[in-house]
This record gives C-alpha cells, structure tokens and sequence, in this order.
C-alpha cells in the first residue's frame, strides 16, 4: 500500500524526534564525561597540595632523625616510596590515599600498625566489580621485611546464603558483599590471620598510577594475544624484555590464557611484576605518584597509619621483599574450574612467614 504524504511526514518526524533524542543522549553523556573529568581533576590538585604539606612534614621529620648520620640525597625517600608500592599492590604507590578517618582494622584484635610488629593488608585489584587480584601484604617493622601472598581469584569459599557455583569463588565477595566481606574470606584462607586494612584498585586506576612511575621494564615470556570485546581487552604484547605502559602492565598481569595453568600462570606473572617494581623503585617522583594514587585508591587506612608505615619501611631492601602462593590443585565443581586450597600447607605456610626473621 502506498504510503500517504501524511504517513510519510509522520514517519519523518517519527525519525527526527529519534535522531533528536540520540544526539541530546550524547551530549549528556559528553558532559557528564567532562564533569567526572573535572571533579577527577580538581580531586588530584587538591590531594596534591595535601600531599606536599605531609611530605614537607615528613621530610622534616626524617632530616633530625638523620642528622647525624651521612646519607646520599634523596636515598631515604625512594626506600620510603618503595615499599608503599609494595605494601599496596602488584601495580603502584599508595602512601598518602583519600581514607575513611578514624576507620578500625577489619579483623584484627591486637593493636595493628600502632603495636604488633605484622601487619596485613589486602589488596584487591578489580575489573567489572570482580577482584580478580587478591594480595594480603604481610609487613613485618620489627625484622624490616614484606611478604606478599596471592590468593587465586578462582579460590573456593564456601558461603552458604548464595545459590550458584559462581558464588563460590572468593573473586565474587568484593562485588556482592564488599571490601569488609573480602578481607573475612581472605583471613579465613589464610587460616584466621588478622586483615588490618585493605586497598582497592580497578585496572584503569593501576594503568594510570604505573604511567605516573614512567612505566616498568619487564621481560615477556611468551607472545600474550587475546581480545575480548564485551570487557574492551586487547592484549597484544610480543615476548622480550621491554618498558610497558601502564596499559601494557594491566595488560601483562591480566593476561592468562597462554599459560598452561590458566590462573596460576597469570599470579605467578603478577608476582614477576613485583618484583620488577621493586628493584627499579629507586629514584621515583613518589609524590607525583601518591597524588595519582590518592584519586585512584579506596582504603580504610587513615593516615597515621599510613604515616606509620612510611616510617617503619626506611632502611628495607630488595631481599626484604617475598612473594608466595597459597598452595592448593585446580578441579571442577558444579560445573566450573576451581581453585581448592591446601588448607593444611597454607597454614604450614602463613607459620613459616609469621616465624621468620
């Protein structure tokens, strides 16, 4: 049936009024890119200005405490900047972050960065509001030492008020629960060590602080290629010793699906990255760093124990600095790979890092 001249300029303004409404969705998405642009912006300035004050204070402080000792410039702070890095992920700086005052450890029951020598702190590095990085730092002031022990994301836990196999695997806690919930399911895996504080960082925040470090030099041990466009991944890194981007980097401790043992490959990378940042920690702009790590970071650590910490790490060395695994085999359940903990090595481990010196 040929269509009427008033048909057709209803269907004509039927199509106007829907490009109309396409071009009005864009523009408020333009502002509302720009206006999260902006309050990013003006968040880092004033972190900034925040951070100057404290390390001028901190700087002060460290100057009388070495006055009477001969020290290179500047050798004290790159120590400091390095192990904050450590203490708060696999991919940057986290001394000075915007916190929650006044905030209490999750588990702990002893008196935490302000007492005991050990205190833990989990990182968890998300992607889509899943942690596929869980780290708990173990740092040691009192024998000057840092371990770092991952947890695989595909770890079976056990809870009991979620329906579904996906439920199971301890990745999924941050996403329904939160970050208080990750720390109990990290402590239960780790045989009921306390979790004093924890820090969150999602890929595009851990991109954006190894940029502000200039990047890390790695070596790629096999060619890592691998696209998945619902997620907007693309990996493409050609095996060889090179400086990767930050990008590159998330890309590097992401990747896993070249490794024989999947998962455990990629943790076994992510401990490689580690340790990269540690021995090229010397010499870094750290106050460039904090102020980028500060917008990114999501922490209940105020800032005296931040302070604390900053205190407590001048003097550590690389060979301060371990990496572990929790022991366990990888099997089906219901359906899905999981990752099953040796619950009697991970506590024969954890007793291995609390008694050594």
């Amino acid at each position: 049936m040929k269509e009427t001249r008033v048909e057709r300029r209803e269907r004509e303004r039927r199509e106007e009024a829907r490009r109309e409404a396409r071009r009005e969705a864009s523009n408020r998405e333009r502002l509302e890119e720009a206006r999260r642009e902006a309050a990013y912006r003006e968040r880092v300035q004033k972190r900034r200005r925040e951070i100057e004050r404290e390390l001028e204070y901190e700087e002060e402080l460290q100057s009388k405490r070495n006055r009477n000792r001969k020290r290179r410039k500047g050798k004290a702070g790159s120590i400091i900047a390095l192990i904050i890095i450590l203490l708060f992920a696999f991919t940057a700086l986290r001394v000075w972050m915007e916190m929650q005052p006044g905030s209490d450890p999750i588990l702990a029951e002893d008196t935490g960065a302000y007492g005991d020598s050990r205190v833990n702190v989990l990182f968890l590095g998300t992607n889509q509001g899943l942690s596929d990085t869980l780290i708990v730092f173990s740092f040691d002031s009192k024998n000057k030492r840092l371990d770092a022990i991952s947890i695989p994301r595909d770890t079976y836990y056990s809870r009991q008020n979620f329906s579904g196999a996906a439920f199971q695997k301890v990745n999924s806690v941050y996403s329904s629960e939160g970050p208080e919930a990750a720390c109990r399911a990290a402590s239960y895996i780790l045989g009921g060590i306390p979790i004093h504080y924890y820090a969150v960082l999602d890929v595009k925040g851990a991109a954006r602080v190894i940029d502000a470090m200039g990047g890390v030099t790695m070596y790629v041990p096999i060619d890592m290629n691998y696209t998945d466009v619902d997620q907007n991944l693309y990996i493409n890194l050609q095996a060889g010793t090179q400086r990767l981007t930050g990008e590159q980097a998330v890309h590097f401790a992401r990747f896993r699906s070249g490794y024989a043992n999947a998962d455990l490959g990629r943790i076994d990378a992510q401990r490689e990255l580690l340790k990269a940042m540690m021995e090229q920690a010397g010499g870094l702009d750290y106050a460039k760093i904090a102020v980028v790590a500060s917008a990114e970071t999501k922490t209940n650590m105020d800032i005296f124990a931040q302070t604390a910490f900053a205190a407590k790490a001048t003097g550590m060395s690389g060979g301060s600095f371990h990496t572990h695994r929790i022991p366990g085999s990888t099997g089906m359940k219901d359906g899905l790979s999981f990752f099953f903990n040796d619950e009697a090595g991970t506590r024969e481990l954890m007793r291995q890092i609390y008694s050594s010196e």
